[in-house]
């Protein structure tokens, strides 16, 4: 069980590292990843211009017959929710605008390939 375990976080470290390298080769800056509290976590917060955006990355190992974007049902959004509100109060960032996107990524033999539903919720 423990192997199966590694490999899932390893598949998340993956598309985690791939999501942060997209958002910057487009100019964003990411501010802080992985940054949790015991309310939960939020995998990427990244800044562009006067737009701050959190991010919840779904990694899967491929082939993905379903985007694992998709996978960010109404509780995870609320707790995502909640998660940033804490993290608006503690850091207090200056912005303009405020989002949350979801970026699904598979790890394939032929590579990892990133989507990303921006607004998503």
């Amino acid at each position: 069980m423990r192997k199966n375990l590694d490999a899932r976080s390893d598949v998340q470290k993956i598309g985690e590292d791939a999501a942060a390298d997209l958002l910057a080769a487009e100019g964003w800056t990411v501010l802080h990843r992985n940054w949790s509290l015991r309310l939960g976590e939020l995998d990427i917060v990244a800044r562009r211009e006067g737009c701050l955006v959190f991010v919840e990355v779904k990694a899967r190992r491929g082939p993905a017959y379903v985007d694992p974007a998709l996978g960010v049902d109404w509780r995870k959004q609320r707790q995502l929710r909640r998660v940033a509100e804490a993290y608006l109060a503690l850091e207090r960032p200056v912005f303009t605008e405020c989002r949350f996107d979801v970026m699904g990524v598979v790890v394939g033999p032929s590579g990892v390939e990133v989507t990303r539903l921006e607004a998503a919720f």
